[in-house]
């Protein structure tokens, strides 16, 4: 076993060994932690590899810390659900509503995914179809208000109005059916 406060401080003062470490000895759990909010293998070992490239670039405000591990564990939740939500947006930023390609074959992400797929498609269904048109370009087709509001021969006010009226319909539906005020904001952003 180590004393922490004596690593923190090796780090500190830029000992790559006390670093190396801290690396070996907090890897395997904080992997674990990451692998478990993201689902992701690749996802989680990338995680990990910014939350020690973070420890290193950040080593003098190291000796603010109290409790490493907590320190630790809330840096790998903030940049796991920072990830989740940055994936979350380019879906929908993209338009990828279709369940074309699922990063993860398991058979059970393939039917939350399409579970999540059919939410959003009816929630859109459901809205008036200038909103529908207005969500499907922007969205869907990537197009910025000035855009769409040239191909529809309308103004960018009303588009802007149109798109923030879709976006309430939406997260209505959401509320509606149950889902969580943390996952309609991944999916809306």
């Amino acid at each position: 076993m180590y004393d922490e406060t004596e690593l923190l401080k090796g780090i500190i003062g830029g000992n790559r060994q006390a670093f190396s470490q801290l690396f070996e000895t907090r890897y395997p759990g904080l992997y674990a932690f990451a692998l478990k909010l993201t689902r992701s293998q690749v996802l989680a070992e990338e995680i990990i590899q910014d939350v020690f490239l973070n420890i290193w670039l950040n080593r003098a405000n190291l000796g603010k810390v109290e409790n490493l591990g907590a320190y630790l564990n809330r840096i790998t939740r903030n940049l796991s659900l920072n990830a989740l939500r940055n994936i979350a947006k380019h879906k929908v930023l993209v338009g990828d509503f279709e369940a074309k390609e699922i990063p993860d074959h398991s058979t059970e992400h393939a039917l939350d995914y399409k579970d999540t797929v059919a939410l959003v498609q009816k929630a859109i269904e459901r809205l008036p179809a200038q909103q529908q048109e207005v969500y499907k370009l922007c969205h869907k087709e990537g197009l910025t208000y000035e855009q769409a509001a040239l191909r529809l021969n309308i103004a960018p006010s009303t588009v802007h109005s149109h798109m923030k009226g879709a976006l309430r319909g939406i997260r209505i539906h959401f509320k509606k059916m149950g889902i969580p005020m943390v996952i309609i904001t991944m999916i809306l952003r």
